[in-house]
């Protein structure tokens, strides 16, 4: 493996553990039970896998119900909803991951999510307790670029392909369902009441069942251009992310 993809995972990986650091530290929560659900929800959603054609890799409708519990959820939940549903998704149907994929997973969603939802706290400041809808399609909307910037860079440094190849590639192939889930978790929201959004949470459920089902039969519409193939001693493959694009390392 190149110096740089060495270094680029070990930051993230430091990254992924400072940010679960503060929120162990800072935990929170005002209502146990529906942090459970929203955890539950997450990591169910996180088993509906889907392969992304032209990259080795799967991507899950978790990210729903996710970027709906930033509208409800303190920092430290949604760190901790993030962390269950990554490694649900890593390990699940998964032949032997290595520690240092699941890791680099884990790592790299808890950024995306960390920084998502922070950055639309301080963009939307007073508004956001008042504006779910606006906050439910900001932190989305951040957390797809942020996500696939880290997904695309941890590829395209380990098996030598140019970033810009590589992110448009995920770009283009997770964009459509991505943009249609926060669409749905948008519409949500605009009728949440705090105390019960678990109630709306689980009305997503059966959307993302069905969506998910009609997914699995016509994967190759969203084809893009294959990736070449890493090099033979570079094997090990490593689910990243919500959009979970396999790297080999």
């Amino acid at each position: 493996m190149p110096r740089t993809a060495k270094a680029y995972i070990s930051l993230i990986l430091c990254s992924g553990a400072a940010i679960l650091l503060v929120a162990g530290g800072s935990w929170s929560s005002a209502s146990l039970s529906q942090f459970a659900i929203f955890l539950g929800l997450a990591a169910i959603s996180s088993t509906m896998k889907l392969r992304i054609p032209g990259i080795e890799g799967t991507m899950s409708p978790n990210f729903v119900f996710l970027v709906l519990g930033m509208a409800v959820c303190s920092f430290s939940e949604i760190i901790a909803i993030t962390l269950a549903a990554a490694l649900v998704q890593s390990f699940w149907t998964s032949k032997q991951p290595r520690l240092v994929q699941v890791a680099f997973s884990a790592a790299a969603l808890v950024v995306s999510a960390g920084l998502a939802y922070q950055a639309s706290q301080l963009l939307l400041g007073s508004r956001a307790v008042s504006s779910p809808v606006a906050l439910v399609i900001l932190a989305g909307s951040l957390y797809l670029p942020m996500n696939t910037a880290l997904v695309s860079a941890v590829i395209g440094l380990v098996g030598g392909k140019p970033f810009a190849q590589v992110a448009r590639s995920c770009y283009q192939c997770v964009f459509p369902y991505f943009m249609g889930g926060i669409a749905f978790a948008a519409l949500v929201s605009g009728s949440l009441s705090r105390p019960s959004a678990w109630r709306d949470a689980l009305l997503l459920l059966p959307v993302v069942v069905l969506g998910y089902l009609y997914s699995l039969n016509r994967p190759a519409s969203v084809a893009a251009a294959p990736a070449q193939p890493a090099h033979a001693e570079e094997e090990e493959l490593v689910e990243v992310g919500a959009g979970s694009p396999r790297s080999r390392y």
